[in-house]
């Protein structure tokens, strides 16, 4: 008999999955970063159905096992899809050379079929039953399944260093681009990575333990906890999550040039400048430009400052602005705009006129915590530290 608390789990999985699923794709036709999205949920909610299917209707378990195979090849490169349309800096849309990420679809198509051909009693014996098989056909069969899960194992790997890589950078570039970074940080992916990543080795550790020793080391429930936590995070902070790199984070309203997948690598690099006209003399006087701006129109008070705003208030290139902070300035534009929120807070702090939160708000924060991390960074205290320390 199925575990009462397995299932429990199990519907509230596919709950989720069913509510968040129709809401993602109304959205398709305004953010095409949608689908892969509500992609990888359907393939998670194939996948979680299995203790229903196998306790309800053990007469489709066959059928079942077929198609939750493939789903597992769906996982990995919706997942990169989604991480890659809501960091893009141009909207996000298909293209046939993606194409190659679901590679392992096929070999796992053809082995589904191969499951659908066994016999039922032979079916029934592999994977429910987990006899000896003598069969040639099914242990070839079971030969290929071996073979496709390591090969899919391989692929969760290189996908989480692909999504890893891709997040660092552009944590990197928004520092480039944005004076505030509330709604856009995509944090929730680091909690949504640790859990794929806690469930995904619970799984791989609990399966080869039973095997050897014939007995289980983490229980069903654990992963299906896990399991739930994955699901819960993907739907509860996906459906909210717009991509970073659009201005106001409204869809449509692109902060930077559209450009390629080719001049995307280049903006993510660190050589992006090599190929740039600017000279140190004109670079000078930009840097001249923006501190003089800053001074006398103290554009940083504005919680939604851009560098596209800024380029547009000077009229100098996006680009030319953020390889003079970068090369001429050492810093970035998030902690150039910051530093200069930050002196403007200082006399404030002083003052104790004022709250913190109602400061911070003053001089262009958005959070309360965003301005005690940039104090800190700025001054090495906490406003109440640099209070007590220069009064």
């Amino acid at each position: 008999m199925t575990d009462p608390i397995v299932m429990a789990l199990t519907l509230i999985m596919v709950g989720q999955i069913l509510l968040s699923v129709p809401l993602l794709l109304v959205r398709v036709k305004k953010s095409i970063v949608c689908l892969p999205l509500a992609l990888f949920l359907l393939a998670s909610g194939l996948l979680a159905m299995e203790p229903i299917v196998s306790f309800q209707f053990p007469q489709w378990y066959q059928l079942y096992s077929a198609l939750a195979l493939p789903s597992l090849f769906i996982l990995c490169p919706s997942l990169w899809f989604y991480v890659e349309g809501i960091t893009s800096e141009s909207p996000w849309k298909l293209n046939s050379k993606q194409g190659r990420h679901f590679i392992l679809l096929w070999p796992a198509l053809v082995i589904s079929v191969l499951i659908l051909l066994l016999p039922k009693d032979l079916h029934t014996a592999i994977f429910i039953e987990d006899a000896d098989i003598a069969d040639p056909f099914a242990i070839t069969l079971l030969i290929g399944l071996l073979l496709i899960i390591l090969l899919w194992l391989a692929q969760c790997v290189y996908t989480m260093f692909l999504v890893i890589r891709r997040l660092s950078a552009y944590r990197k570039r928004l520092k480039n681009v944005f004076s505030n970074h509330e709604g856009r940080e995509l944090n929730w992916m680091n909690w949504f990575l640790f859990v794929a990543i806690s469930t995904w080795l619970f799984s791989i550790v609990t399966l080869f333990y039973s095997s050897l020793f014939d007995d289980l080391l983490f229980t069903i429930r654990t992963e299906s906890l896990l399991s739930l936590l994955l699901i819960w995070s993907m739907t509860h902070f996906g459906l909210q999550q717009k991509p970073g790199f659009l201005e106001g984070n409204n869809v449509g309203e692109n902060i930077m040039p559209q450009h390629d997948d080719e001049e995307s690598k280049v903006l993510y690099s660190p050589t992006k400048y090599q190929r740039s006209a600017l000279d140190t003399e004109q670079s000078n006087r930009i840097a001249k430009k923006i501190n003089d701006i800053m001074r006398k129109d103290k554009l940083y008070l504005d919680s939604s400052l851009s560098l596209q705003k800024l380029s547009s208030t000077i009229a100098i290139s996006p680009n030319y602005i953020s390889q003079t902070l970068n090369e001429t300035l050492s810093t970035n534009f998030f902690d150039f705009i910051n530093k200069w929120r930050i002196e403007a807070a200082k006399p404030k702090i002083l003052a104790n006129q004022d709250t913190v939160l109602n400061i911070a708000l003053e001089v262009g924060f958005n959070a309360r915590s965003s301005f005690y991390k940039a104090f800190k960074q700025e001054t090495g205290k906490t406003p109440s530290e640099f209070r007590k320390h220069t009064i």
